[in-house]
């Protein structure tokens, strides 16, 4: 039984690890929307938008309203793709750690236990 277990982790437990790294990236993608937040980037916030009126006043106004609506969004729409390109390398880093630090993990329990038993 011991054997099995070695045999998957040094082999298919080893290959799910390392598929791990893209499906963490791409997780954490699909949480955001990347795709979304890039296509809306200068889109208004929340959809506020003023309409305008007959008026050369009224519409200075509602231009100036839009205006500052699509800054809005634009700034909280960038720090939004800034935090998930960040979380997004903090992913791949810490699934690359997993497949690297993977195949000495059944040595780090032998380690402590021994270090257990002899400390």
């Amino acid at each position: 039984m011991i054997f099995e277990m070695l045999r998957w982790w040094y082999a298919t437990g080893w290959l799910q690890a390392a598929r791990r790294i893209g499906g963490w990236t791409s997780a954490v993608e699909h949480n955001f929307s990347l795709s979304l937040l890039a296509n809306t980037l200068f889109a208004p916030w929340r959809r506020i938008i003023s309409v305008k009126g007959r008026s050369l006043d009224d519409k200075m106004h509602a231009a100036m309203d839009n205006l500052v609506s699509r800054c809005v969004g634009f700034v909280i729409r960038f720090f939004v793709i800034i935090a998930a390109l960040v979380g997004m390398l903090v992913a791949f880093v810490t699934s690359l750690c997993m497949t690297v630090i993977w195949p000495f993990l059944p040595l780090l329990v032998l380690f402590f236990i021994f270090k257990g038993i002899t400390g």
